[in-house]
């Protein structure tokens, strides 16, 4: 066996590993590059050489730097098939028709800015119409089948936990005479989130794991705390007769925060209320997860019975811009769940407006916040902020929730690889920065891992060639694929 890592190496984003193994090649997630326009335009538009040939593709969900380079893919003359679970290509289709469109407004909007004189025009990673042939090649696999890609290689999808039909993929092959297995684990999800049921556990131990490490060196705040926390916020805006404001991501944490509304209106913590969810994409997202009722954990089955998952509160979803208007004539008390989590971009910033000088409304972070973004300004306790051309006296209040977070904190993680941690197993650990994926290649080679490297983009190595028993160190070094 050969693998390639081409995407999400020594960084988060773009997640892509190239497998060569029984003379098939495989592509285990095509995902998209999220940095600067510089880098992202030149790694977006690059693909492993004859990835058109490829044999097949594996998708293990729906998040754009998993799925978001699909369209570069099939446009370039990749007509082989794309396994996912059913759940994965309703969310993918929602994200990639999101994502095209978006691109379109940004190389419009670039190209009605002056250019130098022969400079060529901006032109889009993808557009809409590339969407409909990457749709076509979904080939939907449920949970725990096993699917034969023929020369002896087969996969099965077991359940991530991560978000709506998120999957791990485990490959068996044989080599060398013996039945060899390798984990993808893709991102795996925390314990006890909502809706979606936990990581399924491992069948049993690997020879090879391809890991991510997002928090590698992190540990989140437990999930018992993330409910009484946003209760309190509802209850206060109930008192208070004030809006909740939560900046947030359409798919996912929208749904989650959704999810706790009902748990709290099923309960009797609160009575019903409006609740609205403004985001196009959140929207058609929540439909999805409406949809899939056999993604479900048990909690999310025993609450809400036959009815509809969001069916408890108030719920308004906005599609149009004129019911995102319609909004602002709530005064309270209510709950607007709107994109984006930045407050960067989005409808959130016109609910923004309204409410950053009404001391009685809240606005409620459930997530990370990047430096140097209106949300991190506004968690950092900004006294003056600018929305659109306008300047503001925050005088709302700002809260922030920790523990939402979608990945396995470094702990989680190890839980989950728990069959994976002895000797004869090696670890390639990817889709995290430096820091976090040395830190947690160090934590497997201690806990018990036989070897653990972090690679680099580009860099491919030959599997079971004299790999030693056991290395306690960490390997960065890379070769390149052309070496």
């Amino acid at each position: 066996m050969r693998i390639q890592f081409c995407g999400a190496d020594r960084t988060v984003t773009g997640s892509c590993h190239l497998i060569e193994v029984n003379g098939l090649r495989i592509l285990l997630d095509v995902g998209i590059y999220q940095g600067s326009r510089e880098i992202a335009n030149r790694l977006n538009r690059w693909l492993p050489r004859d990835a058109t040939s490829v044999d097949a593709v594996i998708l293990s969900h729906g998040h754009l730097d998993h799925c978001g380079k699909l369209p570069v893919l099939t446009s370039a003359g990749y007509k082989g098939p794309i396994y996912c679970t059913p759940g994965t290509a309703a969310v993918a289709r929602i994200v990639l028709e999101d994502s095209a469109e978006i691109q379109e407004e940004d190389a419009s909007y670039l190209n009605r800015r002056a250019r130098g004189a022969g400079e060529e025009p901006v032109r889009p990673l993808y557009t809409r119409a590339d969407v409909p042939a990457v749709l076509r090649a979904f080939k939907h696999v449920g949970y725990e089948k096993r699917t034969e890609l023929g020369n002896g290689v087969a996969f099965t999808f077991r359940d991530a936990g991560h978000i709506l039909g998120s999957a791990y993929v485990v490959l068996e092959w044989e080599e060398g005479g013996r039945p060899r297995t390798l984990l993808f684990t893709a991102d795996i999800g925390r314990y006890e989130t909502p809706i979606i049921r936990d990581p399924a556990t491992l069948p049993g131990p690997v020879d090879l794991v391809i890991t991510e490490s997002t928090y590698g060196n992190a540990k989140h705040a437990p999930m018992s705390e993330v409910g009484p926390q946003l209760l309190e916020a509802v209850k206060q805006v109930v008192r208070d007769r004030s809006r909740l404001l939560v900046p947030s991501f359409a798919v996912g944490r929208t749904q989650t925060i959704l999810w706790y509304m009902q748990k709290f209106i099923s309960a009797g913590a609160i009575a019903p209320m409006p609740v609205f969810v403004d985001s196009p994409m959140g929207v058609e997202a929540s439909q999805a997860y409406s949809q899939f009722r056999e993604n479900y954990d048990a909690e999310t089955t025993a609450m809400i019975g036959m009815r509809d998952l969001f069916g408890l509160s108030r719920t308004t979803f906005a599609v149009t811009a004129n019911d995102s208007r319609k909004i602002n004539g709530q005064n309270g008390p209510c709950v607007i769940i709107a994109s984006s989590p930045t407050c960067e971009f989005g409808r959130i910033l016109h609910h923004l407006a309204l409410s950053i000088e009404r001391e009685k409304d809240l606005v409620l972070f459930v997530g990370y916040t990047p430096p140097n973004t209106l949300g991190r300004r506004l968690q950092d306790g900004a006294q003056r902020v600018r929305i659109y051309d306008r300047w503001y006296d925050v005088r709302c209040q700002v809260r922030t929730i920790h523990g939402l977070s979608a990945h396995a904190d470094g702990d989680e993680l190890l839980r989950f690889l728990t069959p994976t941690l002895r000797p004869e197993t090696t670890a390639y650990v990817v889709h995290g920065e430096e820091p976090q994926a040395e830190t947690f290649a160090n934590r497997l080679v201690g806990a018990g891992m036989g070897r653990a490297e972090v690679p680099a983009m580009e860099s491919s190595l030959v599997a079971f060639a004299a790999l030693p028993e056991r290395a306690p160190e960490i390997s960065t070094t890379a070769v390149r694929a052309e070496d």
